[in-house]
This record gives structure tokens, C-alpha cells and sequence, in this order.
């Protein structure tokens, strides 16, 4: 298979829901309603899977983490991120994490690229980042890979970062953790073996350390790319079940063909019970400044937070406050026994505009409805992330959970949102109805108008996941994030989403 042929248009799809249920979301699903933020439908986003079944060995991994009862979910992927070529922007480039376990990881992480706009797909590929990606690089020595990202720079070049790391003991004694890169110059068809940027190895008593939430940037008008995670230490001297976590930078100035030292670029120092800067999101602006904005926990206080560098990457400002996050994270509305759902709660996803520089952060806060339930909030700045907005309210059924955002800037000021909700679920079915929403404002968030992208479908279709790292769990996960990018003309949204068989990774492309 070279292509995924094009899905009929979802906004009237199915999958698996009783016919009563069907019945009762007809007008939503159709007909523009279901807390649309205007009165004309707007045209519906043209939909294709890009997942399909899985390309991995049936026989390769370890369920060696240690939990008890750990399995991986076959087919399943989650997580997918997406970036275009802004030198082409209707070159899109998706990864994703395919065959999820349920403690923690993945099998790989997969690949997949567009050449217009995301119409269309080629056959995923396996990216070098475990031993399941194959390989005889850096990657094949790690038993599973999760949190993959993906930037495009200067010359066309495509980078891929992710996690890599033990499935026996990786925060233990003999484990090892780390952060690998891994870069394409042919547009997506072959790809690099990966650079250890960072790698750290569990030695008996510890402290032991593991490498979380990387994210990759390339400035497209010069040769740096930016590299940031958090590292989970758990330092002596912490009480029980404390912990530190830096944020860590690696900077090539060479397109990635070298890579400086791996160094802690903000220390949230310790605290008695949790000190954490984590979910670190670097931005490159314009004029060749980066900001990097992160969740910093400390105690029992939760705060948006940026630091920022004119030079590269080799000084950084003092933390700056954003905003406070309550996020409560999802709860199933089945209730009772239903699984519990694993989202971005107190995770932001960020965007820049290429031409203004104007910044945008999005994630889940629940202020808006008294702590009743995560809507979903968004805060811009205009002068290189120094200040901030308020954040205000962007999803638009409000009576009803919203999670899993992301945010992304087209040209001309436009910036949209998209995110899931559950305006869709009907009481008492056995089909826990959930759809995707776009929302857009073409007067820098002024007004909005908003469409669904996908759905409904059933998210208890999702795979488990662990709610604590090393545990398995029952969780329904679809990733940490979702993508969002402009393709030039449109936007293309790379998400995760159910059809009767599980999860898949689907592109929507909408005007």
C-alpha cells in the first residue's frame, strides 16, 4: 500500500454505535449543531486513516517492566504529532506511537509522510528509535520508544526525536533511559541512525533518573535545532516519593549533525514533596529567539511557566508566570466501574506564528466551570513570550468535558484549536461517544467559528494505559497530545481516534 484512500466524509461516519444511539446523534453528527459556534455549516474536513495494521514483528518486545499483567495492544496508535516544510508547506511529516503497552511505551514509533497536505499518506514505516523499529543504530539496543516529536528546518530537513528506554528496570538499577534524534534530508524515505543526545543508567543505590517529554525544534531560517525534556531524579534526601525534575537542552548548530552536551537549562530545585518543570515545549520565534514554556510543579502549586533565550540557547531568562492550571483531568461519564481516561491534564501544547511571532499555549483548566470539569483554556503573547493574556475559554460545550487540545497559527493571523469532547455521549449506551472539534479565528481570537473534524466514535475502543508510571492500568488512552499544522491553505489535523478494531492515527484536512 502506497496511499490510504480517502474515507467518506466523517462527519455522517459510524463506528459500531447501537442504532438508538445513532438516531439521537444525527443532527449533531450532520447537521452543523451539537454547541457549533455559528449558524452556517462550514464545509466538512476530509478524512483518511494513515495507521493501519501493525508493521512490527509480532514476536519482538519485552513485557519485562516489572508490572504485572503487561501487554501491548496490537494496531493500536497514539500520540501522533505533525509538522510541514515551510519552505513546502504541503509536505506534512506524522509520527505517532505504535502498540501501546499498558504500563508504559510503545513497541516503535511510526512514520508517515504527505505530499498534499495530508490528502493522502504513504505506508507507515518504523522509525530506528527500539529494537522493534529495527536498525542497527543507537535505537536497537532500547526495548521500547513513547513521546515521539517531529520538526522540519532549514534545507528540507526532517527531525524526529524520542524516549528510549529499558523495559526491565528503567528506573531501577541496571535500566537505562534516553533521549535519541534521529534526522531525514530526502523529505521522510530514509532516515539517519539516531544520536544519543542523552542517556542515563540506573546504578544501585541511586539515585535513578528517567528521561520524559522530549520535544524538538528547528529555526527554519538558520542550522540550530532545539532539543528539550525533563529528567525525573529521585534525588536523596527527598521524603518519600519525592522527586526532582529539570528541564534539559540539547542544541545542534549544524542541522543536527552534531549535538552540544546535554545540560539542565531550568531547576525547579527540591521540594518536600514534588519540584517538576515538565511537558517542556520549545518555540523558535522569527528573529531567532527561543522560548520554551512548561508546566512547573512545586508543592502543591501548578503554574504555566516560560523562559526565554536571545542566544541561542546559551543563556535563559528567569522563569515567567503564565497563568495558573487546575486541570482535574477527564472523567468517563459512564461513571461507576467505566475506565478511567488518560489525557493532557496539566500538559500544554504551544504554537508560534512564523510571520508575527505571536505565541499561543492551550490545555485543560477547569476554573472556567468551578471545578466541576476541564474546559479548555488559551493565553497569547505578542512580545516574545515576556507577557501574556488571559486565558480564556475556547471550546464550546461547556456543560460537558473538553481535553486533549492543541493550537497552531496559519497565515494571516489565523490560529485554530482542536480538541475532544463529549457533547456526543448519550447516557446509559455501552459507546462512550467522543468527537474532535476544530475551532478558528481569523482575527487573532477575536471571533471564532467552530466544525467537527471527526466523530463520534467510541473511545472505549482505546487502548489501556497506565495511570503511574510502572503500573499497568485500564486507562483509555489516545496520547498525551494530538497534531495540528497548516498546510498552507488548510489545516491538517493528525489525531488519534476509534474504528471497531481500536485505535488509529487519522488525518483530517479541513478549509
Amino acid at each position: 500500500m502506497t496511499q490510504q484512500s480517502a474515507l467518506s466524509q466523517n462527519t455522517c461516519m459510524r463506528n459500531s454505535f447501537p442504532a438508538a444511539v445513532l438516531a439521537a446523534l444525527l443532527l449533531a453528527a450532520c447537521g452543523g449543531g451539537g454547541g457549533s459556534a455559528t449558524n452556517t455549516p462550514a464545509p466538512p474536513a476530509v478524512t483518511v486513516q494513515v495507521s493501519a495494521a501493525s508493521n512490527l514483528a509480532a514476536s519482538c518486545g519485552a513485557a519485562t517492566s516489572g508490572a504485572s499483567g503487561e501487554i501491548f495492544t496490537p494496531d493500536s496508535a497514539v500520540q501522533p504529532q505533525v509538522a510541514t516544510n515551510p519552505a513546502l508547506p504541503g509536505q506534512v511529516f506524522g509520527v505517532w506511537e505504535q502498540d501501546r503497552w499498558n504500563a508504559i511505551g510503545a513497541r516503535a514509533i511510526d512514520f508517515s509522510s504527505s505530499t498534499d497536505g495530508g490528502a493522502t499518506w504513504k505506508a507507515p514505516a518504523a522509525l530506528p528509535f527500539s529494537r522493534c523499529g529495527g536498525g542497527s543504530g543507537a535505537g536497537a539496543g532500547f526495548d521500547r520508544a513513547s513521546d515521539p516529536s517531529i520538526s522540519v528546518g532549514m534545507s528540507n530537513t526532517v527531525y524526529a526525536s524520542a524516549l528510549a528506554f529499558s523495559a526491565a528496570g528503567f528506573f531501577a538499577a541496571g535500566g537505562t533511559s534516553a533521549v535519541l534524534v534521529s534526522r531525514s534530508t530526502d523529505g521522510g524515505a530514509t532516515w539517519q541512525a539516531p544520536v544519543t543526545v542523552a542517556s542515563d543508567s540506573g546504578v544501585a543505590p541511586g539515585p535513578y533518573y528517567f528521561n520524559d517529554r522530549d520535544a524538538i525544534a528547528a529555526d527554519p531560517a538558520s542550522a540550530n535545532v532545539y532539543l528539550v525534556w525533563d529528567r525525573i531524579n529521585t534525588t536523596a534526601g527527598l521524603s518519600p516519593g519525592g522527586v526532582s525534575e529539570p528541564t534539559l537542552l540539547a542544541h545542534s548548530g549544524d542541522g543536527g549533525q552534531t549535538w552540544d552536551t546535554a545540560r539542565i537549562i531550568y531547576d525547579p530545585g527540591l521540594n518536600a514533596f514534588t519540584a517538576q518543570s515538565f511537558n517542556n515545549q520549545p518555540l523558535v520565534l522569527p528573529n531567532g529567539s527561543v522560548v520554551v514554556l512548561f508546566t512547573l510543579i512545586s508543592g502543591f502549586n501548578v503554574n504555566l511557566t516560560a523562559i526565554r533565550s536571545t542566544d541561542h540557547g546559551t543563556t535563559w531568562s528567569g522563569a515567567i508566570n503564565i497563568a495558573a492550571m487546575s486541570s482535574l483531568g477527564t472523567a468517563n461519564p459512564a461513571g461507576g466501574t467505566a475506565p478511567p481516561i488518560r489525557d493532557s491534564a496539566n500538559m500544554a501544547q504551544t504554537a508560534v506564528d512564523p510571520a508575527a511571532g505571536t505565541l499561543a499555549a492551550v490545555w485543560q483548566e477547569s476554573s472556567f466551570s468551578g471545578n466541576l470539569r476541564d474546559g479548555i483554556a488559551l493565553v497569547l503573547s505578542h512580545d516574545g513570550g515576556a507577557t501574556w493574556t488571559a486565558p480564556v475559554q475556547v471550546n464550546t460545550a461547556t456543560g460537558v468535558a473538553a481535553f486533549s487540545p492543541s493550537v497552531h497559527f496559519g497565515s494571516g493571523g489565523r490560529i485554530a484549536v482542536t480538541y475532544y469532547d463529549f457533547r456526543d455521549y448519550v447516557a446509559g449506551s455501552a459507546a462512550l461517544g467522543t468527537s474532535l472539534w476544530l475551532r478558528e479565528s481569523a482575527d487573532g481570537g477575536t471571533t471564532w467559528t467552530e466544525k467537527r473534524l471527526f466523530g463520534p466514535f467510541d473511545l472505549n475502543k482505546a487502548p489501556p494505559a497506565d495511570q503511574a508510571a510502572g503500573s499497568t492500568g485500564n486507562a483509555l488512552f489516545l496520547g498525551d497530545q494530538q497534531g495540528l499544522a497548516w498546510n498552507g491553505s488548510q489545516w491538517t489535523g493528525l489525531f488519534s481516534a476509534t474504528v471497531p478494531g481500536g485505535a488509529r492515527v487519522f488525518s483530517a484536512v479541513s478549509p
